[in-house]
């Protein structure tokens, strides 16, 4: 097996692939980082003429022309807003935006911050003007209405990724953008996903823990984690997970859900969506998933198809 680390969708990426014939995984690698590549220029709102910024720029003028893979974000958009009664809502564009997010994340926190008062936001109009005409490959957007791929794009990215290594040639494939993990295919050993306590202070000892070696015969999973304890500017007074229902910061008990599924676009979206649920434990439970919650004190597993490997312990915290 060989890796690869690099720099892409203003995150840290990390791809590791397995095959049969060792000399080809330098070529995978190599794909790998090309491909995450393109899908950034695509879909990123912070590129100027990335095909998303391009759709966004159309609003209100009709349909427009679109790649298979923007098309296929889009779908994934409106089903997940469904799929979560409208919790999951890309259209928080604008308030994001508003409320200082609407550069590279560098660039906001490098700002000073105002006050969240000073910040005119409205509830999001949601997805249901948004068209997808799959015949024609258009999109159209309703006047006013801008996308914003932020809670998915990554995990659909990695999914998307994973799935061209093994269509390449791979036994198997892990594909890490920013936390957002898709793995495909089996090893002789099963794979070991640890995830970051964001309670817990850079450098402590205990920060990353195990939590799950995936059973023989796991041929693809997803995982993410979505929390309000990164991502934060304004002297820390605001966060990236925006309630489409005010279009302010979410105001929520939990602090970060980590979820595993099968796909990781669908696990970025459960772990944001369980942000803003008023029963997020009884809520995930009904998904047929397996999830981690922390508040600021507690720790709650729920699993229901993906066994954990070893247990999850924190000073102050409790396991259930």
């Amino acid at each position: 097996m060989q890796e690869t680390r690099f720099r892409a969708m203003g995150t840290d990426c990390h791809v590791l692939v397995a095959s049969a014939f060792g000399p080809l995984e330098p070529d995978l690698l190599t794909l790998a980082t090309m491909r995450v590549e393109l899908l950034e220029k695509s879909w990123s709102r912070f590129l100027p003429l990335s095909e998303l910024s391009q759709l966004n720029a159309h609003a209100g003028a009709g349909p427009m022309s679109v790649s298979d893979h923007l098309e296929r974000l889009i779908l994934r958009m409106h089903e997940a807003w469904v799929l979560t009664e409208g919790l999951f809502d890309p259209t928080v564009l604008t308030s994001m935006t508003r409320l200082g997010y609407d550069a590279d994340f560098a660039e906001v926190i490098a700002r000073t911050g105002r006050s969240i008062a000073d910040a005119d936001v409205l509830p999001s109009p949601g997805m249901s003007g948004v068209h997808v005409d799959t015949g024609q490959r258009t999109v159209t957007l309703p006047t006013g209405v801008g996308i914003d791929p932020g809670a998915i794009g990554k995990g659909l990215a990695a999914d998307i990724v994973a799935d061209e290594l093994i269509e390449a040639g791979a036994t198997a494939a892990l594909v890490n953008l920013g936390g957002d993990i898709a793995i495909r295919g089996e090893l002789d050993e099963p794979w070991v996903i640890g995830v970051v306590d964001e309670r817990l202070p850079a450098g402590d000892a205990d920060r990353t823990r195990e939590v799950m070696a995936f059973p023989e015969g796991t041929d693809a999973a997803g995982i993410a984690t979505s929390t309000t304890l990164k991502r934060r500017w304004a002297q820390g007074r605001r966060h990236h997970v925006i309630d489409p229902r005010t279009g302010m910061v979410a105001e929520t008990d939990l602090v970060q859900v980590t979820v595993m599924t099968r796909e990781a676009w669908w696990a970025e979206v459960l772990a944001t969506a369980a942000l803003l649920h008023s029963d997020p434990y009884a809520w995930l439970a009904r998904q047929d998933v397996s999830a981690l919650l922390i508040d600021p004190v507690r720790v709650t597993r729920i699993d229901t198809r993906l066994p954990r490997h070893g247990e999850l312990t924190t000073q102050g915290a409790t396991r259930g």
